[in-house]
């Protein structure tokens, strides 16, 4: 790989969140770098056995897997970009509630779960994780990290959907990338949406979606790195 072409590593949940973002992102960034996604088909936050003693270990494994599994070497990655969505993760344990559902429901107020115990410590893992990304800088060892919320997801902030079907997800993915890759700079300026995006400094973002019931209400701090590529 030449010296001048390095490494965005994007790390997402899934195939919808590289869907929705890859191609757009691709044509934002400038020539010199190159966009990647490491998928890790799931939340990392949410996993069993993950806590916050662990998760920067974690988060360098998945990035030894890119790295394996691909022809590049930890020099050719620039930075890595971590995008999440909160889940609500900052809510009191009374805003979750018992309800007959099959999947967990979320609205602006309150999560429904079946088994509210597993939902309340889920939260406590997520928030915890969470906190300890957002004040971290670097990650495997000297790598500049970044972490960039969604809330209380990706659908939610871009489509304006709270609860979407992995079958829905799919389809979201396909008509927002269709809507923004002819125009990327046209997403810049979406992602800047007064109805959801957060211009605070990155540190007080974080601490604004952990107060009240703001890590289910439709919040972004991702264009904060959109807005550095668009000025450098």
């Amino acid at each position: 790989m030449g010296k001048s072409k390095k490494i965005v590593l994007f790390i997402v949940e899934g195939f919808t969140d590289k869907n929705s973002l890859a191609l757009v992102l691709s044509k934002i960034i400038e020539k010199d770098k190159i966009v990647k996604f490491k998928i890790i088909n799931g939340d990392i936050t949410a996993q069993n056995g993950v806590n916050a003693s662990n998760i920067h270990k974690k988060i360098t494994n998945y990035i030894k897997e890119f790295i394996d599994g691909n022809i590049y070497k930890k020099t050719d990655i620039l930075n890595v970009i971590h995008l999440v969505d909160t889940d609500g993760a900052y809510i009191n344990d009374d805003l979750v509630l018992k309800k007959d559902v099959e999947n967990i429901e979320y609205n602006t107020q309150n999560i429904y779960a079946r088994n509210i115990d597993n939902i309340k410590r889920r939260n406590k893992q997520k928030s915890q994780i969470l906190s300890k990304l957002s004040a971290t800088n670097t990650v495997y060892v000297n790598l500049p990290y970044g972490i960039y919320f969604f809330s209380s997801n990706l659908e939610h902030v871009i489509h304006n959907k709270q609860c979407v079907c992995p079958e829905e997800k799919r389809k979201y993915s396909e008509k927002f990338e269709d809507k923004f890759v002819i125009n990327p700079v046209s997403f810049i300026e979406f992602m800047n949406s007064t109805e959801f995006a957060l211009n605070d400094q990155y540190k007080d973002t974080w601490e604004f979606i952990k107060k009240d019931t703001n890590s289910l209400k439709r919040f972004t701090n991702f264009n904060l790195y959109l807005n550095t590529i668009k000025t450098e």
